[in-house]
């Protein structure tokens, strides 16, 4: 657990008791806060008995109030108390601030983009840590960052547009934006709000900085020249498809370093890490390594002992010949994308809640589509629409519906793969994506289910 000692004595109030609220509380107790809670859903009395609850009338007593990623706090839309507290002068911070304050002197490598940002986070960490660095791992990903271990030498942050949003104490030592495209736009006000709170993972840079930026998509591209225009000291463009100009990227199957202007050959690909879109994960993982010291060897090393990271286009099992792929993280259609250009010949499980934006995006890919199984609150509005572009489809429901379902069609229709990615999130019928993709695996792995 990090140690606030600068929070000592302080009146601090923590609104949103999820995890990261719940790990603020726990490390704020530890070092001598005085803590007052708030949550619009839930009642800790059980746990926090001892802790004052927050009001509109008491916020402006606080030193500081520390949000939780889910908490709205935009103006004039923002929570009440989130609302009183700026008009009270009272600071409003998130974990990521108290976490900034706290290991100035530490090497912290962040990362965001709206996909691939688990993978690339996880990929990292398993690179450090296989080259013997005393390295810790978390943020929207894993622990929390006041529930990591203050002795380490590296932290490896994924950070979330939440995260970020609400953070006022940035300045990262290195600072990866993988990709941008349409996701959580009504919390951000739009396409132009999600894009500013992505690219504030640059904000508050020092002269050793470093700024990895995917240049795949038109946005990240656009963020790249931005850097660039302001003279930021250091800044690497990474790509999946081609080699960029004094940056990292991809010649046929082979990892290019060109960042002093020649190239430089330093791996193939890896088996679990396949797609344009994993291929600019590596390509940034490997920037990150060398510029923290890490030659080749060592990274290619790290990469082929790295297996991928559960419900991201993982490959669950071959059943008579048909592969079933869990990729229950594919939440928004340009994830799902990714997965629709990797296979052929596709039995296609999608559906949950659905987001802003429909499938009209992936049309390109409905030829791949053997047939189509919808769940979720999505089902009926999406069968509709796949069946007015020709794409054969069934609602069913439910994954434990779904999947023994999947088996019979793959054989009438010859499929090869029975694909879960539902371009949608989980919050319907699940608590979480992990949840989802967890009920898939054992489902498909189930023994009866086989035996039919």
């Amino acid at each position: 657990m990090i140690y606030l000692d600068f929070c000592r004595n302080r009146r601090i109030g923590v609104i949103g008791l999820g995890k990261t609220g719940l790990s603020a509380v726990d490390a704020l107790v530890a070092s001598g806060a005085v803590v007052e809670i708030y949550d619009d859903q839930k009642s800790f009395d059980n746990i926090y008995p001892h802790l004052k609850r927050i009001d509109t009338r008491t916020v402006e007593k606080l030193d500081a109030l520390i949000v939780s990623p889910g908490v709205n706090f935009i103006w004039p839309n923002g929570h009440p108390l989130v609302n009183a507290a700026r008009r009270n002068l009272i600071p409003v911070l998130n974990d990521l601030d108290l976490f900034q304050r706290h290991v100035r002197n530490k090497i912290r490598v962040c990362i965001t983009g709206t996909n691939g940002k688990s993978t690339t986070t996880a990929l990292v960490h398993h690179v450090f840590n296989d080259a013997g660095k005393i390295t810790a791992i978390g943020g929207n990903f894993g622990q929390t960052v006041l529930s990591l271990d203050p002795n380490s030498d590296y932290f490896i942050l994924e950070i979330s547009s939440y995260q970020l949003e609400s953070s006022n104490i940035l300045g990262f030592d290195t600072a990866i934006l993988l990709n941008i495209a349409p996701d959580h736009l009504t919390r951000h006000g739009g396409m132009e709000g999600y894009i500013t709170s992505k690219q504030k993972i640059f904000a508050n840079f020092h002269e050793k900085s470093t700024a990895i930026v995917g240049i795949d998509d038109d946005h990240c591209a656009e963020i790249f020249k931005f850097l660039k225009k302001i003279n930021h000291p250091q800044v690497i463009p990474i790509s999946g498809s081609r080699v960029p100009p004094l940056g990292v990227g991809w010649h046929g199957n082979d990892l290019i370093d060109n960042r002093r202007g020649s190239w430089e050959r330093v791996c193939g690909k890896s088996l679990f890490l396949d797609g344009v879109h994993n291929l600019q994960n590596v390509a940034a993982a490997y920037a990150v390594s060398a510029c923290n010291g890490l030659d080749g060897e060592i990274f290619q090393r790290g990469l082929f002992s790295f297996k991928g990271l559960e419900h991201r286009q993982e490959i669950v099992a071959c059943i008579d010949g048909v592969q079933y792929i869990n990729d229950s993280k594919a939440t928004n259609v340009d994830s799902v994308e990714q997965a629709l250009k990797r296979f052929d010949d596709i039995i296609w499980i999608l559906g949950g809640r659905p987001k802003e934006n429909g499938l009209e995006s992936l049309c390109k890919y409905f030829d791949r589509i053997k047939f189509a199984l919808l769940i979720g609150e999505a089902a009926k509005d999406w069968s509709q629409m796949l069946r007015s572009h020709g794409v054969k489809n069934e609602i069913v429901y439910t994954l434990s519906e779904a999947v023994p379902r999947s088996r019979e069609i793959a054989k009438i229709h010859g499929a090869s793969v029975v694909l879960l990615s539902p371009a949608c999130a989980s919050f319907d019928q699940f608590r979480n994506f992990e949840e989802r993709g967890d009920q898939f695996k054992n489902l498909v792995l189930n023994n009866d289910f086989k035996s039919k």
